[in-house]
C-alpha cells in the first residue's frame, strides 16, 4: 500500500507539472505530443488481463504469425501487423507500393480452435504508414545502445500507432524535447512507469515486445485502418 501511495503521489505531481492528462484506449496520456516534445503516457493492462478467451481468434492468430513472417522477410516495405476485434480483423501496415501488394495478399492455413480442424483464408486490411519495421527497430537500437540516455530502461514497437516506445521511470521536458528533435514527435513516445526498477522494466520490455510480435489482439481504440 505504501508503494502504491508513492506511485499515485508521483503521478499526481507529475501530471500537475506537465499538464492535463487524458485516458486513450488503455493508455493514460500524461502529456500529448507537440512538434517540440514527444508524448508521455502510462499503461493500464486491467481490461486486457480481464479479456476472456475466444476460440474464434485462433485462425487470426495463425494468420498473424504468417503476416509477421512476411514482415520479417520485407522489413523495409512493411511494418508489424496486428489484430483488432469486434469484429476480428488482421491489419497489415505497409510503406511502399511493393509493400502494399505484399500486405494485401490473402493468408491461408489451418487452425484448431477447440481442437476442431478449421481451414481459413483471411484477407488483411491494408493500412499505409510512415515507418517501416526496419526503421522502427533501428530507432530502438540507437536509443537503447550503451551510448543512449541512461534513463531509458526498455523499449518496444507500438504496432498500432507505428512508433517506437521507450520505457522509463523518470522523465522530464528535456528528454521529451531531445527525442522530438532527434527523431520527430510522431516516431517516438515515452511510456512512463513510476516506481519501476530495472528488473521489472526488463520484464515489461519483453511483454511489450510480445505485444508487437503477436499473436495478441487490440482491445479498443486502434487507429482506423482506412
Amino acid at each position: 500500500m505504501h508503494t502504491l501511495r508513492v506511485i499515485l503521489t508521483l503521478f499526481i505531481l507529475y501530471a500537475l507539472t506537465l499538464g492535463p492528462a487524458s485516458p486513450v484506449s488503455g493508455r493514460f496520456v500524461v502529456e500529448r505530443a507537440t512538434p517540440e516534445a514527444v508524448e508521455v503516457f502510462t499503461m493500464d493492462w486491467s481490461d486486457w488481463l480481464k479479456e476472456p478467451y475466444d476460440s474464434r481468434i485462433e485462425p487470426f492468430n495463425y494468420a498473424l504469425d504468417a503476416a509477421m513472417q512476411r514482415t520479417e522477410a520485407h522489413p523495409k516495405d512493411l511494418a508489424p501487423p496486428y489484430l483488432l476485434k469486434r469484429p476480428y480483423r488482421l491489419v497489415a501496415p505497409y510503406i511502399t507500393e511493393r509493400g502494399r501488394a505484399l500486405a494485401a495478399a490473402p493468408l491461408t492455413g489451418v487452425a484448431w480452435p477447440d481442437h476442431v480442424r478449421t481451414p481459413f483464408t483471411i484477407i488483411p486490411v491494408v493500412r499505409q504508414v510512415r515507418h517501416s519495421k526496419a526503421e522502427l527497430e533501428a530507432v530502438l537500437d540507437a536509443l537503447m545502445s550503451p551510448a543512449g540516455d541512461p534513463r531509458i530502461l526498455g523499449g518496444h514497437i507500438d504496432v498500432e500507432r507505428n512508433r517506437a516506445v521507450i520505457e522509463v521511470n523518470d522523465v522530464d521536458l528535456q528528454l521529451r524535447r531531445q527525442l522530438a528533435q532527434e527523431y520527430g514527435s510522431d516516431l517516438v513516445a515515452i511510456q512512463w512507469s513510476p516506481g519501476e526498477a530495472r528488473d521489472s522494466l526488463t520484464t515489461s520490455k519483453a511483454f511489450g515486445d510480445r505485444l508487437a510480435m503477436g499473436p495478441l489482439i487490440s482491445l479498443v481504440g486502434a487507429p482506423s485502418p482506412g
